[in-house]
């Protein structure tokens, strides 16, 4: 069963979540499940309390007398409260998962949890380090943001958040900051070297999210595109395998072999190009995205004048898994403006959006739709010694469609 959340109850969560983030399961009340105090426990619970350690179902054997228990914090308005939850296979043939909340009917009589209330469960860590769950009731005494804390804590993103806040609102506040390079022509990066060294961040390369792995940070000044992340692709298996055997120096063979005459640099190969799906490859070299689901990789394919076609390179869809949750566990996306004064470049910053996890598989559907995409960018000798330089090969999203990845996009009130 699907439950969906009404405006008032879906401002609830989106108050939960600035202090709580990571997964949830919100559960419909019915006149049933209140009357036998046996509720589904669906896919999404599941997971949600393997993950925790709290409970494998697959491991629980049929029957009430095989349960296992946790002691859940009730946080109500101006109340918080320790409930039992009982969790359990049924005696049938299929073994069907279910949960019970102790003195259910009671909490009803209390008008705590009411026929057509829409319930959230969260999990989180209490002093001790062992895992918990919270429950909170989304349409009625419905705690203050101020009482989640009091009761389980912010997570780990919002704390940092907290810690950087003062911060944000002293560089928002209408002011122009020199480029942190110093003078001279404006690179891409440079909007987002600026802030993070406003942020007191050292700049540098590292494959998670550039707050303590917490927090990502992407600026820019103009309308393209936003980066998600660089990731190069395997070649194991490809032509360009064969052409150079050092892995190490395969992204410079792909653009010597694949790459035309470059208008900039003398004796040397380019390949400046977006990579979409086959329905829309946005490129001319005839390099498209394919989602491979039986085999679990996105193959970079390539289809020659001929009409045939070939993988030329690939990622594992571990490999994207991991690197898009590692760098984006939550994203502040920063607006700026830019002007030049004299020699120096500078920079105004103007909003900011947030993000939480995104989701994996709606990563993959993007890619098929072409909303996400993968730009190639290098140049490098045509023979010999490979003599260039490659410019963070990345996959990019359409800024309007970064709602659909992360579930939410929220613009951040510096003013509260």
């Amino acid at each position: 069963m699907i439950f969906t959340a009404l405006p008032d109850e879906q401002r609830n969560i989106n108050m939960i979540r600035e202090v709580r983030g990571g997964d949830y399961v919100i559960v419909r009340m019915t006149p049933t499940m209140i009357a036998k105090n046996n509720l589904d426990a669906n896919a999404l619970l599941r997971d949600l309390l393997e993950k925790a350690g709290i409970v494998n179902y697959e491991e629980l054997e049929n029957g009430h007398e095989h349960k296992v228990s946790s002691i859940a914090v009730f946080i109500q308005k101006n109340k918080t409260t320790s409930v039992k939850m009982n969790f359990y296979r049924v005696t049938n043939s299929r073994g069907d998962r279910r949960f019970s909340i102790e003195t259910i009917k009671r909490k009803m009589h209390d008008k705590e949890v009411c026929e057509g209330d829409l319930l959230y469960f969260a999990t989180y860590r209490d002093i001790d380090g062992n895992s918990r769950i919270f429950m909170i009731n989304l349409t009625s005494n419905t705690p203050s943001k101020e009482q989640i804390i009091s009761a389980v804590g912010m997570d780990k993103i919002s704390q940092k958040f907290e810690e950087i806040k003062p911060r944000l609102v002293e560089i928002l506040d209408g002011s122009w900051f020199d480029n942190s390079k110093g003078e001279g022509p404006k690179d891409p990066k440079d909007v987002g070297d600026t802030l993070e060294s406003l942020l007191l961040v050292e700049t540098n390369n590292r494959h998670d999210a550039d707050l303590d792995g917490l927090i990502e940070i992407k600026a820019k000044a103009s309308k393209t595109l936003d980066t998600l992340f660089t990731l190069r692709p395997r070649f194991e298996g490809t032509t360009i395998a064969t052409v150079e055997p050092s892995d190490k120096s395969r992204v410079s063979a792909f653009t010597r072999f694949y790459g035309y005459e470059s208008e900039s640099h003398p004796n040397s190969n380019s390949l400046y190009i977006t990579i979409g799906s086959k329905e829309a490859p946005q490129n001319t070299q005839g390099f498209y995205l394919e989602v491979d689901e039986e085999n679990s990789v996105v193959n970079l394919m390539r289809q020659s004048s001929s009409n045939k076609s070939e993988v030329t390179a690939f990622w594992t869809f571990e490999d994207l898994k991991k690197q898009l949750e590692d760098k984006h566990p939550s994203t502040l996306w920063v607006r700026a403006n830019e002007r030049t004064v004299g020699n120096m470049v500078q920079f105004q910053y103007t909003e900011i959006e947030f993000s939480r996890a995104p989701q994996f598989m709606t990563f993959l559907a993007l890619i098929k739709t072409g909303v996400i995409t993968y730009d190639w960018r290098g140049y490098t000798t045509k023979t010999g010694k490979y003599t260039g330089k490659n410019h963070g090969n990345a996959w990019r999203i359409r800024p309007k469609s970064k709602s659909d990845l992360f579930g939410e996009i929220s613009i951040v009130d510096l003013t509260k």
